[in-house]
């Protein structure tokens, strides 16, 4: 409703009411319920009478014959991830319609590297599922293209950030030395992260190492002290059951690594659950966790056993592992699967931390020229700046945290968008991109439709109601 439609409402509900007080308060109380009655008609009749109302009309069929639209070829349907922390898989996934006779290879490419390529049957309207994971930091610009033996049919960009991930603060509770854990924590340190370890080394005796973590006692395993740390890695007899209890309460991520590793170790094919193939390992089948019941698997074999598993365990997640050999990685050289691997499972099991601020970009493909609506959800002070200049924003009417504004980006590539409280990246595609999203599919020759328009009632048929309501009135009035 428009301001003006909230002003007749308002005036009819308090003239009504002025009207129908004075009709009760009259001594003659003769025909009252006909008073009021007539009284509420009246002041409905001058409301609607100013109220814009409207029909909706068919307008008639054309005679000339109406031509089917052909349905779109080419990528019609695609979506990815526009960020990723450092280390993630990236999936690009889409639909496309080949309406050729020949094959048609989707290739997904970055920094002149074809990444991952899916190949589309001729005369098929398929999904597709493009894979890769990026080494680079920061943003950049990969493509999508739609080839036909040496043509190139279709190129599309695929922006995508890469961000480092935010630095983690862990915690190691052994019961003896553990070449697992030291390489571990050195990789850790090597990425930014903070550090802190104990280990049993004699009755009531720890061994104990900081990392870009401050040193100081870890004899008493506090809920104080616990809570400066995102995730904790344990063996099973390093921590007891107090120790958990206040992890799942303060939302606390916990990797609990198995005693041994078994006695029948021999190499095994592993994936992790995004289906990233991992190097052999040597691993005791008849160490593999149980599933279901809450427990997902995050690493499996050929047979879909599963060696890794996380849960909710209260506030917090908790990883149970029986792969305690992962070092053997790093030594033969397989430093990006040891990584991609212990990345995979701090992120399952660390605390979430709450972001201060969230940006939605709408629509998802912004090309240049065109609007752009931005959300910012923020409980700092609100200020938005981008493509050099301050954007007026409106605060939502119910929810005090959110703020929207409209841009017209006029160049196209990366733009800044800036708050008060950091800065953020937004792509700006050319006019030409990404034409077929959406794609209006229709596979068959729809029946011609008519054309709707609006037209607006006459006030007329209001005051006919209005008349016979206020000769009503005046005639009650005369008797």
């Amino acid at each position: 409703m428009t301001s003006w439609n909230y002003f007749l409402l308002v005036a009819g509900l308090l003239a009504a009411c002025w009207l129908i007080i004075r009709e009760a308060r009259r001594p003659k109380k003769d025909r009252l319920i006909a008073r009021i009655a007539a009284t509420v008609i009246a002041v409905a009749g001058v409301v609607l009478a100013g109220w814009p109302l409207y029909v909706a009309h068919e307008a008639p069929l054309q005679k000339q014959a109406v031509a089917a639209v052909a349905p779109a070829a080419g990528i019609v349907a695609c979506d990815w991830p526009r960020s990723l922390a450092t280390g993630s898989e990236w999936t690009v996934q889409g639909r496309y319609r080949n309406n050729t006779n020949k094959t048609v290879t989707l290739r997904l490419a970055g920094f002149d590297t074809t990444l991952d390529s899916v190949a589309i049957a001729p005369q098929q309207d398929s999904s597709f599922s493009l894979k890769a994971w990026p080494l680079h930091r920061g943003r950049a610009v990969y493509r999508i293209t739609a080839m036909s033996g040496s043509d190139t049919l279709e190129q599309q960009p695929l922006p995508l950030e890469v961000k480092p991930t935010a630095p983690l603060a862990v915690l190691f509770l052994a019961q003896s030395p553990d070449f697992d854990n030291r390489f571990l924590a050195d990789w850790l340190v090597q990425q930014g992260n903070a550090v802190a370890m104990r280990t049993l080394v004699a009755k009531d005796k720890y061994l104990l190492r900081f990392s870009n973590f401050p040193e100081q006692s870890l004899d008493a395993l506090t809920p104080a002290l616990l809570a400066k740390f995102d995730v904790v890695v344990a063996q099973s007899g390093a921590i007891d059951k107090n120790t958990r209890a206040r992890l799942e309460d303060a939302g606390i991520g916990l990797v609990l690594k198995a005693d041994s590793t078994g006695t029948q170790p021999r190499p095994l094919s592993l994936k992790l659950r995004s289906g990233l193939r991992m190097p052999a390992l040597s691993t005791d089948p008849g160490q593999a966790l149980p599933q279901g019941n809450g427990q997902l698997p995050l690493v499996t074999d050929s047979l879909h056993r599963a060696y890794v598993t996380v849960s909710l365990a209260g506030a917090g997640k908790l990883v149970r592992t029986h792969l305690l050999n992962t070092y053997s990685w790093q030594l033969e050289g397989q430093s990006t699967a040891y990584g991609q691997y212990w990345s995979a499972i701090l992120e399952a099991a660390a605390r979430k931390k709450a972001t201060v601020e969230k940006i939605t970009f709408t629509p998802a493909i912004a090309r240049v020229y065109h609007p752009l609506d931005i959300q910012l959800e923020t409980t700092a002070t609100q200020a938005l700046q981008v493509g050099g200049v301050t954007l007026p924003l409106v605060q939502h009417p119910w929810l005090n945290d959110h703020y929207t504004g409209t841009w017209w980006p006029v160049k196209t590539g990366w733009q800044q968008v800036t708050t008060n409280t950091g800065a953020s990246w937004n792509y700006i595609f050319q006019e030409d991109d990404w034409k077929n999203l959406p794609a209006s599919i229709a596979t068959t020759a729809a029946p011609a439709s008519r054309p709707i328009t609006l037209v607006r009632l006459s006030p007329v048929w209001w005051l006919l109601p209005l008349l016979l309501a206020l000769i009503f009135l005046w005639w009650e009035k005369k008797m």
